[in-house]
């Protein structure tokens, strides 16, 4: 990514959010500042337990990460873009509670990219627990989560019935970011490392094409995906497939932040943000161990078990202790109190 590149992509996130103060500001606890009457709607109404967890879940993901990209790529430093990565990682793999879809089809589907740009590879046992079984599903989320676990866990039958759907899939009409993306796990599985390298540059150049909901000038300018893609070869068969496939040269990946993952030995980054007291919670958030993801039969489907998640994860923040002002308690510290039923 060139200098120009990441100068147009900060010049589309000022561009698409000038009119809105709370996604353009100059500092993270300036947008918190600005959010505090809608935090203060949401903690005042007396909703159930899970609802609670599940709304503070909901707002952390709204506009957060694209904040904290956009602040990664103005600074142009690629430490600081690593720890973005790794916290909008944590706080998305934290949100599953906040997730509608069938079994892996779609939560994992859509985390499973963060997770592997982001350097966190240990987590996709929690998300992709092998004994959940293949995913299931018409979307293209499907053959590309049960290929991928095959590879991920060397599980042949996993590997046999997800190439199968990838094939059925790729003859289908589906979008030239699906087909880029499909054909690009194809590949790990198969070992063909020279599609894979076309298949690569091919999901950057579709990604810029992507009409997806959320997708605009600023999102298309970053393929994370490819960055996923290319982070998966260390830890795939060995990590043999690696020095095999060169970097993609395309405008939306960034180099930069691919050389200085490999020079630190692709480490996950750190916690770089810290929220107001009153939004501790979300300081929490950041830290917290995220559990695994069980599945729950509904008739003939699976769901996620958003239910067991949300009080997992209140159960661990409230083990995180807490800092809150013992004289003015703020709406998120009275939320918490009433979680712990105090």
């Amino acid at each position: 990514m060139k200098e120009k590149d990441c100068q147009k992509l900060v010049e589309e996130y000022e561009k698409l959010n000038l009119q809105r103060s709370d996604m353009y500001p100059l500092s993270i606890e300036e947008t918190f500042d600005i959010r505090r009457s809608e935090i203060d709607l949401v903690c005042s109404k007396d909703t159930e337990f899970v609802r609670k967890v599940r709304s503070l879940l909901l707002m952390s993901n709204d506009g957060n990460p694209l904040l904290k990209l956009y602040l990664a790529f103005k600074k142009r430093d690629m430490e600081y873009l690593n720890d973005i990565l790794y916290e909008n990682a944590q706080m998305a793999q934290i949100t599953n509670v906040a997730s509608p879809g069938t079994d892996h089809t779609y939560y994992s589907y859509n985390i499973m990219p963060e997770l592997l740009a982001a350097n966190m590879p240990d987590r996709i046992e929690r998300i992709l627990p092998e004994e959940n079984g293949l995913a299931s599903g018409s979307i293209s989320g499907t053959p590309i989560v049960n290929t991928f676990m095959g590879i991920w866990y060397q599980n042949a039958d996993f590997i046999e019935a997800g190439l199968d759907q990838a094939k059925k899939k790729l003859g289908q009409k589906i979008s030239g970011f699906e087909k880029a993306y499909l054909s690009c796990f194809k590949d790990i599985a198969l070992k063909d490392t020279v599609s894979l390298e076309m298949d690569i540059n091919e999901l950057c150049k579709a990604h810029v094409k992507r009409k997806d909901f959320g997708m605009t000038a600023f999102t298309r300018g970053f393929c994370i995906e490819a960055h996923a893609i290319y982070n998966m070869l260390n830890w795939v068969y060995g990590g043999e497939l690696k020095d095999r496939v060169k970097m993609p040269d395309q405008k939306n990946f960034c180099q930069e932040l691919a050389i200085w993952q490999n020079d630190h030995n692709n480490e996950h980054g750190k916690v770089v943000t810290k929220y107001p007291e009153e939004l501790d919670i979300f300081n929490k958030m950041l830290y917290c161990d995220p559990p695994r993801m069980y599945l729950i039969n509904k008739g003939k489907e699976r769901f996620i078990d958003v239910d067991r998640f949300a009080g997992d994860v209140a159960i661990r923040i409230q083990e995180m202790g807490e800092t809150l002002q013992k004289k003015k308690v703020s709406p998120f510290g009275k939320l918490l109190q009433k979680i712990k039923g105090k």
